[in-house]
């Protein structure tokens, strides 16, 4: 595995550092997800550093670092522990100042102490699990999965399909999965994330419980509540018996878990995998020149993590990164095959060597990687729904046209874009569409000047007349409130037989914006834009 040098990095050249504890993750001034890091050095000196939270995967309490690099040949402090747990709704989560001093002392530093851990009761000790550690290891095995957790409905993100026929599931990743992560391994491991509801459950409560802090906090201003940043939190499912396999410290009869290395006894809800991602591609061979590049860089490169650096860049198509993994043993190991639709042509003629890759001052030196999280290739952030279901992209048929107009909308005028799709409610013919698809519509929310509004557009693959709607959020208005305008409107006008309640639209000040099957993207952008 590579080995990554941390940047920013505080402390004195040749200092040894030590992991001590996690902090918050909270948003940046980009709206980016970060993740404060405690380090303590020899003086007993703790000192809080901030990095993007895709880095989570590679962090474990008790990691020693010099000069930002971690050895992994060197070993960790702590003791293995195997505890046995009946059920994992017996954990109590309580907060870090409940642990001995002896054990770790923070200080009486709020950031650190506030934190919340899961408490089991195994025979006469009590094993204390950081959640946020419990959490990395159930979900977080790469940075693209750390980047979904804290996305609404970013599950659904990353799957495009899953049904049964027969016996067999079948399970299609999307392409925000990395061609890294499309793997026979994480195929079980993101199935039985999103088939087993009690999995499903707990990954779900990770986002909606933050959320739900930050409301509390500051009902008018959630977003300001996440720039500070919450500790975080999750709801345990009833499901067991379990066994981990920790590395820990123990005092008495308390056993502080620093890392989870692996549980068993979790069972996959299905025993066949056919699972297909669109990297999967049938090999043919033809005759013609290979062509072969020779490149002076290692395979087995090591990283600079600096998001600061002008040079950082991340791989949009790879985890740069791998995450020393954490073992999750099934006790039932689903066998898993991939479909594979697509033809990849290989030659298999004589090799043609052409221009070295990766040349000039760039050679042999290490690479500046980031892991903060993007938005690429006209993918655009969901909306944070509380109240209402959405849905993949994928199931936006009739909405293609939309699509690309708000695309060009988000490249060409200085706004800010987030989507979602719903679902129109069920009730009556317009419901469903005559291709006997169901109906859907786009909500979008754009900010323009620090004005917000909210645009909603109904699919329409039979070209069915009704205008788009906008609305103007007035200062202060919650996004609960705006949940509740647009549920009712759709609700109305399916009992209209697809049109628009007028009366609800005065009520709820809505304007109503024309637009023709024969317009393009760029005149129905500006129609919009026009109106922002």
């Amino acid at each position: 595995m590579a080995a990554v040098t941390l940047r920013p990095w505080p402390f004195p050249e040749d200092q040894e550092a030590e992991l001590y504890w996690f902090g918050s993750p909270y948003m940046d001034y980009k709206e980016n997800w970060r993740i404060r890091v405690a380090f303590r050095i020899s003086s007993n000196n703790i000192k809080v550093v901030s990095y993007p939270w895709g880095t989570l995967p590679c962090l474990r309490i008790g990691q020693l670092y010099t000069n930002g690099a971690y050895d992994p040949v060197k070993p960790l402090n702590g003791s293995t522990f195997k505890l046995s747990i009946n059920n994992l709704s017996q954990g109590i989560v309580v907060n870090s100042f409940k642990l001995p001093k002896r054990l770790i002392d923070l200080n009486k530093n709020p950031e650190l102490g506030l934190q919340n851990i899961i408490q089991f009761k195994v025979d006469s000790l009590t094993y204390c699990i950081p959640v946020i550690e419990f959490i990395r290891a159930m979900f977080v095995n790469s940075r693209n999965m750390a980047l979904h957790l804290l996305q609404p409905h970013g599950l659904e993100l990353l799957v495009d399909r899953s049904e049964m026929y027969g016996d067999v599931l079948h399970f299609d990743m999307s392409a925000r999965v990395p061609v890294k992560l499309a793997t026979d391994s994480n195929a079980r491991h993101l199935s039985w994330i999103y088939m087993d509801r009690r999995i499903r459950a707990m990954w779900d409560s990770v986002y909606q419980l933050l959320f739900s802090q930050a409301i509390k906090n500051s009902p008018q201003n959630p977003q300001a509540a996440l720039k500070k940043g919450i500790p975080m939190d999750i709801d345990l499912t009833e499901i067991g018996p379990l066994q981990m396999h920790v590395r820990g410290e123990q005092f008495i009869d308390y056993v502080l878990v620093k890392e989870i290395i692996g549980f068993s006894g979790f069972e996959h809800p299905h025993e066949k995998i056919l699972f297909w991602h669109p990297s999967k591609k049938r090999r043919e061979s033809t005759y013609g020149d290979k062509q072969v590049r020779l490149t002076s860089r290692a395979d087995n490169d090591d990283f600079i993590l600096n998001d600061e650096s002008d040079h950082a860049k991340e791989d949009i198509h790879q985890d740069v990164l791998e995450a020393p993994p954490t073992f999750m043993h099934f006790s039932n190991v689903p066998v898993v095959t991939t479909r594979r639709q697509n033809v990849r042509q290989s030659n298999t003629g004589q090799d043609v060597i052409v221009n070295s890759g990766r040349g000039g001052k760039a050679s042999g030196a290490q690479q500046e990687v980031s892991t903060q999280d993007s938005i690429v290739g006209g993918d655009t952030p969901p909306i944070d729904f509380q109240t209402l279901e959405t849905i993949p992209a994928s199931e936006g048929i009739g909405l293609e046209s939309f699509f690309e107009m708000i695309q060009y909308l988000k490249q060409t005028y200085p706004v800010t874009i987030s989507m979602s799709l719903l679902r129109i409610p069920l009730g009556k013919r317009f419901s469903v569409c005559p291709n006997g698809a169901r109906r859907t519509c786009a909500v979008v929310q754009i900010t323009h000047h620090l004005k917000i509004r909210y645009i909603v557009e109904v699919a329409r693959p039979d070209s069915w007349s009704i205008s788009t709607l906008i609305f103007n959020q007035r200062e202060q208005t919650p996004l609960y409130r705006i949940e509740h305008y647009i549920k009712e409107l759709l609700e109305k006008m399916v009992q209209k037989g697809g049109h628009w309640d007028q009366t609800l639209l005065n009520q709820y000040k809505v304007e109503k914006l024309k637009h023709y099957k024969s317009d393009k993207s760029e005149e129905w952008a500006l129609k919009l834009y026009t109106k922002l």
